[in-house]
């Protein structure tokens, strides 16, 4: 298994698996791709994490699997598997399958050691992995537009993450205006995704200590702000 977007450290709980095919697709004849979603929910029953493996389908192409996925590719692990080759002997054809499942199972079961791994890992030691501004700023950016796009509970645990690396970014950089770039959070429409971003700007302005481009940005947050109490 490659991972071509996610990571082990970090899965979402919510896998794209794929597959080249070469020769005869057993799924449906002609296409080029195998590919299937596997779901691991953390809502566990004990130990065990309820997994769900939805059945394979086949595409005409690579491209066409990145448009189905496209609208919730942030939800998303995405890994590669082996090519698929089918023999043109049948007795060696369906050895071939048989052996191509048992090592799909064998992926999934090590998907869900991941999430395992991911669940018992403390927020702290998630949060040394971030280094220095600059990682905090992408940690920021990243989990600004998760927050923006979500709602309900999705909303709420993406904004205990954001909280707790605006409070460890903070006590170690006081020196950024942390607590209005959380209320812009909140500001409503596209303006507020233009408001987070010049933040997230403005912030890594300061930290190459490029003040004069600090400045003009922090006079277009305050248009922004300043437009929108009007109202």
């Amino acid at each position: 298994m490659i991972f071509e977007k996610g990571t082990k450290q970090n899965p979402t709980g919510n896998l794209i698996l794929y597959c080249n095919v070469i020769g005869e697709n057993p799924v449906q004849p002609g296409g080029r791709i195998i590919a299937s979603n596997v779901v691991v929910s953390f809502l566990k029953l004990g130990d065990n994490f309820p997994v769900v493996t939805f059945p394979p389908v086949a595409l005409p192409s690579l491209d066409e699997l990145k448009k189905l996925i496209d609208i919730n590719l942030e939800a998303y692990d995405i890994a590669r598997l082996p090519d698929f080759e089918l023999p043109e002997n049948k007795e060696e054809a369906n050895r071939y399958i048989q052996d191509q499942m048992e090592r799909f199972n064998q992926v999934v079961m090590r998907y869900v050691e991941f999430c395992k791994t991911k669940e018992k890992k403390p927020h702290n030691d998630i949060d040394k992995d971030i280094q220095g501004v600059e990682g905090y700023l992408e940690a920021l950016a990243n989990l600004s537009m998760e927050f923006r796009r979500s709602t309900g509970l999705a909303r709420e645990a993406t904004q205990l993450k954001v909280d707790r690396i605006v409070h460890k970014f903070s006590s170690n950089h006081p020196q950024y205006d942390l607590d209005n770039f959380k209320k812009a959070l909140d500001f409503p429409g596209n303006q507020g995704d233009e408001l987070v971003g010049l933040y997230l700007k403005k912030f890594n302005a300061i930290s190459v200590e490029n003040y004069e481009v600090a400045s003009n940005l922090k006079r277009k947050i305050v248009e922004i702000e300043t437009t929108e109490s009007k109202y």
